[in-house]
Formats: structure tokens, C-alpha cells, sequence
């Protein structure tokens, strides 16, 4: 993201996401400042067209302790006397919060500047922000998408930005991470949707200034990536679970034939990792990791003994049901673990004896996948939207099949079915017989 901003303007992804890179390369261009002023870290750079510019900067060791903004260049004119009085004082208050910095005496977090970087704090720290009610998981990665923001135009005035800055970082943020690489649209579209929240979050708590961007940013529209057209068949399926087999890895060759059959995600299969809540009993049986416990995923104990699983959901509560004895992969798969294993987590992590954590699931799927010839666009969680797409190619009713996949509305399961000839198929029988008909009366 590219923008020039009241105190400082980053100039290149590269300084997007390195400040000391920054810091480092306007020090590289260092020439000669007057001896008579008192201003603490101030020095003169020459910019590549050759023009004399001013900056503040922080000490090395204060920018590796976090401090930020690194370099602040400052728009005043050392040729101009009336400007020594004002260079002064903006290096003396620069260099005062420096220090205040480093000596652990931080400004207050949730105090509002009309920053987005002080917006993105107050929207992380308000007992009142949606934020805070948001899934551990979801909290996780808004806070990466919000680490982006902050590096990257933190220090803008919210006042100040216009549509052709915001258009700018969205250009920015989407070019290609290679030459040659693909653009990155879904990351752009996802940082501006973050500001979008943001301004949301600051017209509610009636913050200055987030109205008018807010007001800005839901008129304006910025290019999605396209959805997902990638769907896991039969035959991925089929040659993915002997090579997990052979591979001493039966636990990922019941995930993906669960996935595939009952079309759960795969988080209701394998379950989570979530922190655990301050209080909480101790569980004997218990699987923790790292301050995070496992839970909501399937059992052995959630298979009935007619083989029916009955599950709530964890994206949405809802419940679903499935008949594993209409799932002969699974079938299969259950009937080779030992009687004496068949109790707590379904799929467990051979290696760990214990489930799989965070993401490697995934890691270790696309090693199998790798190994028995599955193309690397197919992925793991492409097993649902197979599922789906296999069921309305078999002329499903489309209502049955959202009620199968657990979704609340029936479009949400239509964005599942990915190139799907069932309803196409029924409908086009349904023209040639009208056409008989008409032929023969």
C-alpha cells in the first residue's frame, strides 16, 4: 500500500511490512545538516531526483524495541529562518516520545489521535467493539489483517484520506508478491474491507472524522478475487486414502473420506484449538497445547451404535445428521481401527497421539495428496464443496443438500456447487420431452 501521509509516507510494499528497511535506506543517503540547531534527530537526505528533504529519526535501538513511526519527514525548509523554530520543537517532541517509549511509559492504547493505527487499538481494546465478540479464530486473523493496516497507514489522518489514496493502496497491495506471480487480490480486498469495518466500528463509537470515510468507502467498489471453481471428485478421493494408508497416515484417509461423504467441514471433523477460558476445571482427559485445549470436533463417542453421527456445527450451531452406513469410504476406514483406540478424538495425529495441531492437518494432507497424484490446486477443504457438487449432479433436492451441509440458506449452499449439472441436466430432459410432446399433438 502506497500513501503519503501527515507524519510519514511508506514508499513500497517492502516498507509496508520492514520499517527498519526504510529506516536503513534513507540513512544510506546521508548529507551534511547545520550544527546550531536543537533538533534531536533530525538529518537531511537527498531524495533520487536530486531535491534536499528533512526527516526525524529514531534511534536504531528504539525502532528494534517497536517504536514507531521510524521516520517522520517533516515539511519545513531549513533555508527558511521562520522554519528553525518549528523544526525544533517537532524533533524535541519526536524525540520525547522516543524516550518515553523506550522507557516503558507507552501513550494509553485506546486513546483516539484520528489515526487509523489509534482506531485499529480502540476497535481491538473497546469492551464494546464487535471485535471482541468475535471467535477466537476470527480474532486471529482480523489481527493480521489489522497488523497490515497499521504498518502500512497506521499514522494516516482519517480526516485526510480521500478515495484516490485508498484506490492507490488497494492497487498496491494487490500486485504480484513475484515477478511474473499472480496479483493479490483477495489480500487488497481484504484490507479494505478491514478499513471498511474500522470506519464502521468508529461511526458507532461517535469518533471524529470515521463518518465521512466510512460514508466514502461503502460507495466505493474495488474488484473481488474470483470464487473458488476447484472442486475435490470421487476419484481424488478414491486415490487419496490407500496412498494415506500406505503412508501410515489412516487418520488423514478418514478425515478426507468423512469430509467427502457427509460434506462436514473440515473443522467439525478434526476439531480446534481454543484458548482455555481462565477458571476452567481441570479435565483429566483433557487435550491441551500451548495454553489452547481441543474440542468440537467428532468422537468416537459422537457414532451411535446404529453408525449415525449427530453433531452441532461450529461455524453456526446447526445441527446435522448423517447415516454412516450410506458412507461406505468411512465404512471401510472405521472397521480397520482397533477396538481398544475406539474412544475420544476421531482423527488423531500419529506422530503426536494426540489431534492434529492448528494447521497441520492441511501440511500433512497435501504430502499424501502430493504422493498419490492429486494436482496441487485441489485442496483439502475443496471436499466439501465436492460433496455438495456430487450430490446436485445425482439430482438432489436442492434443499436436502443444505440441509446435508447444515447451511442456514439455501444460496450459501449454491456457492458450493461448483460447475454442477444436475438441476442443467433435469432441465434440458424436461425441454426435449415438452418438445415430443408438442411434436406428436
Amino acid at each position: 500500500m502506497v500513501g503519503t501521509g501527515r507524519r510519514f509516507a511508506l514508499t513500497s510494499i517492502h516498507d509496508m511490512v520492514c520499517p527498519l528497511a526504510r529506516h536503513s535506506r534513507l540513512m544510506a543517503r546521508k548529507i551534511s545538516m547545520p550544527s546550531h540547531l536543537d533538533a534531536p534527530g533530525l538529518k537531511r537526505r537527498r531524495n533520487p531526483k536530486g531535491a534536499d528533504r528533512i526527516y526525524w529519526f529514531a534511534t536504531h535501538k528504539a525502532v528494534q524495541a517497536g517504536f514507531r513511526p521510524s521516520v517522520v519527514r517533516l515539511p519545513y525548509d531549513l533555508d527558511e529562518p521562520d522554519h528553525r523554530l518549528l523544526i525544533e520543537g517537532a524533533c524535541i517532541r519526536l524525540q520525547t516520545e522516543m524516550l518515553a517509549h523506550l522507557s516503558g511509559q507507552r501513550r494509553d492504547k485506546a486513546a483516539f489521535d484520528g489515526t487509523i493505527l489509534s482506531l485499529s487499538r480502540r476497535y481491538q481494546t473497546d469492551p464494546a467493539s464487535p471485535y471482541r465478540r468475535l471467535k477466537h479464530n476470527s480474532q486471529r486473523a482480523d489481527f493480521y489483517v489489522l497488523r497490515q493496516l497499521d504498518r502500512a497507514v497506521g499514522n494516516r489522518q482519517i480526516s485526510a484520506i480521500k478515495i484516490g489514496d485508498v484506490q492507490r493502496w488497494y492497487d498496491v497491495a494487490k500486485r504480484s508478491a513475484r515477478p511474473g506471480g499472480p496479483e493479490r487480490v483477495r489480500k487488497a480486498w481484504g484490507l479494505i474491507k478491514k478499513l471498511r469495518e474500522l470506519c464502521s466500528y468508529g461511526v458507532m463509537a461517535e469518533l471524529p472524522g470515521c463518518e465521512r470515510l466510512h460514508t466514502i468507502l461503502r460507495h466505493a467498489r474495488f474488484p473481488q478475487s474470483a470464487r473458488r471453481r476447484v472442486v475435490m471428485e470421487l476419484h481424488h478421493v478414491e486415490a487419496f486414502i490407500p496412498q494415506a494408508i500406505k503412508m501410515g497416515r489412516p487418520s488423514l484417509a478418514l478425515g478426507t473420506a468423512l469430509q467427502f461423504e457427509t460434506a462436514m467441514r473440515q473443522k467439525d471433523v478434526i476439531g480446534e484449538w481454543a484458548p482455555v477460558p481462565e477458571g476452567s476445571a481441570f479435565v483429566p482427559d483433557a487435550f491441551v497445547l500451548n495454553g489452547r485445549e481441543w474440542g468440537r470436533g467428532l468422537s468416537w463417542e459422537d457414532i451411535s451404535a446404529d453408525l449415525i453421527i449427530r453433531k452441532a456445527t461450529t461455524k453456526t450451531g446447526a445441527f446435522a445428521a448423517h447415516d454412516l452406513k450410506l458412507c461406505p469410504l468411512v465404512l471401510d476406514l472405521l472397521e480397520r481401527a482397533p477396538v481398544e483406540q475406539r474412544h475420544g478424538p476421531l482423527i488423531i495425529d500419529e506422530n503426536a497421539a494426540r489431534p492434529y495441531a492448528e494447521s497441520a492437518y492441511g501440511r500433512e494432507w497435501r504430502i499424501v495428496a502430493r504422493a498419490a497424484g492429486i494436482p496441487n490446486e485441489v485442496w483439502n477443504m475443496d471436499a466439501r464443496a465436492g460433496a455438495i457438487t456430487e450430490a446436485e449432479n445425482a439430482g438432489a433436492d436442492l434443499d436436502h443438500i443444505r440441509s446435508a451441509a447444515a447451511h442456514s440458506q439455501a444460496s450459501t449452499t449454491q456457492r458450493y456447487s461448483r460447475g454442477a449439472l444436475g438441476k442443467s441436466q433435469k432441465v434440458a430432459e424436461l425441454r426435449l420431452a415438452h418438445r415430443a410432446a408438442r411434436g406428436k399433438a
